[in-house]
């Protein structure tokens, strides 16, 4: 409830007090009730009267009082773990990345009492504002921003955000007084650990600084689970304009029957991750799966039961692996993973995964299927050739085994 509020209520219960007693004492001495509201009676107690009224007024208003005195003196920082995890649930939802930050932030305001949270997004040249607010309608003319074009109408906070993107701030803080308001701005770079750069900017305005100095601890933990969501979200919107791309290119490396990447996409990735690993030392792993028997299947059910098995098969695979690895076919009856930054202990995570949930599935027409994994991770002195050889070698050694086997080969050698 804001402050007129208060007086407002404070002036309706003064007023009626006045109205009643002036007619209880008009009763009693048979008197007009407007000469004893306007205290013209001599039976009047004119000072008792104005001080009740007085004090009537200022209990009223002692609510609004309390409450900026304890505003003004909280000192306890909140429940760290059980404000983080408000957020993770929210924040990790199956929601869409827009719809999950954009509530996360409302609960940040809401802990730390916030004037507003500005999160910006860096592009080369500009920066682009991700969520809206009053605070945020009326310190930005357009949710993107250029900070290379001079403007002298920038507001206060717009000219400390372009400070942050073209000084790269990591993080920072300035004192600005808006609307008579003293508000403090916290800057926040969100920036993963093996980036040079940063994806974007959180802009904390506060009216409490010293509550955003009490639970620093928290802010950086949310901020290292914003960026994580943020990034991924944008690996996965990347991964789905490229497979739009290809879908929609007759010509293009992509399967667009099954809805899958082919060998030449995939080949493109590995030469990527290649180049990262050999400049970064990242670590790098492929698997390859072969669905046990699929040729005599192929010459007991129809072409279309086939196509379903594929296509049941790659989206179960799909939605057990994380969305930055590579799924893709190798060959027509041949299906690749790669696994960016994991060594092959994560490969074989992943197919024993694969292999419980197959032991358990079964799929229409066919029934249940098994498979053979044939798993490598990178090493330094690996070419791109000899690293798909050894994936292909133990392949071929898994095939070769009954069904649901899992071979690693490492540098050449068995595991």
């Amino acid at each position: 409830m804001g402050k007129n509020y208060y007086f407002i209520l404070a002036s309706i219960i003064t007023f009626l007090y006045w109205m009643l007693d002036s007619y209880i004492i008009a009763s009693l001495h048979d008197s007009s009730l407007m000469d004893e509201v306007l205290l013209k009676t001599p039976h009047t107690l004119v000072f008792i009267k104005l001080l009740t009224a007085g004090l009537i007024f200022a209990l009223t208003l002692s609510p609004l009082f309390f409450k900026q005195r304890v505003q003004k003196d909280l000192k306890t920082p909140l429940n760290e773990f059980g404000e983080l995890q408000r957020i993770a649930d929210v924040l990790f939802s199956s929601l869409s990345t827009k719809i999950n930050v954009v509530k996360a932030l409302e609960i940040l305001e809401e802990s730390l009492q916030l004037e507003s949270s500005l999160l910006f997004i860096y592009n080369k040249e500009t920066l682009t504002l991700y969520n809206e607010n009053e605070f945020i309608k009326a310190s930005f003319r357009s949710k993107e921003i250029l900070p290379f074009q001079s403007n002298a109408s920038r507001s206060a906070v717009e000219t400390f955000a372009i400070n942050c993107f073209l000084e790269k701030r990591l993080s920072s803080q300035e004192s600005l007084k808006l609307e008579k308001k003293q508000i403090m701005l916290f800057s926040f770079a969100l920036q993963e650990q093996r980036s040079a750069t940063a994806l974007g900017n959180l802009i904390l305005a506060s009216t409490h600084p010293k509550l955003i100095e009490q639970n620093k601890e928290m802010i950086e933990r949310f901020i290292l689970m914003l960026t994580f969501t943020l990034s991924i979200g944008a690996k996965k919107d990347l991964l789905q304009n490229l497979n739009t791309q290809y879908a929609n290119d007759p010509i293009g490396p992509f399967d667009k029957i099954l809805n899958i990447i082919n060998f030449s996409r995939i080949q493109e990735h590995i030469d990527q991750e290649y180049k990262r690993h050999k400049r970064y030392h990242t670590a790098l792993t492929l698997v390859l799966i072969d669905i046990s028997m699929l040729k005599n299947l192929s010459k007991v059910f129809p072409a279309d039961v086939i196509t379903t098995l594929k296509k049941d098969f790659i989206q179960l695979v799909k939605k057990n692996t994380r969305e930055v690895d590579i799924f893709g076919k190798w060959t027509n009856d041949q299906f690749v993973l790669l696994l960016p930054d994991v060594d092959f202990r994560a490969g074989q995570k992943v197919a024993h995964k694969l292999k419980t949930i197959l032991e358990e599935t079964k799929f229409a027409r066919v029934g249940k299927l098994s498979c053979s994994y044939g798993i490598t991770s990178i090493s330094p002195k690996d070419t791109i050739a000899s690293f798909k050889a050894r994936a292909e070698s133990a392949l071929a050694t898994a095939s070769m085994k009954e069904g649901n086997a899992i071979e690693v080969k490492l540098q050449m050698t068995d595991i």
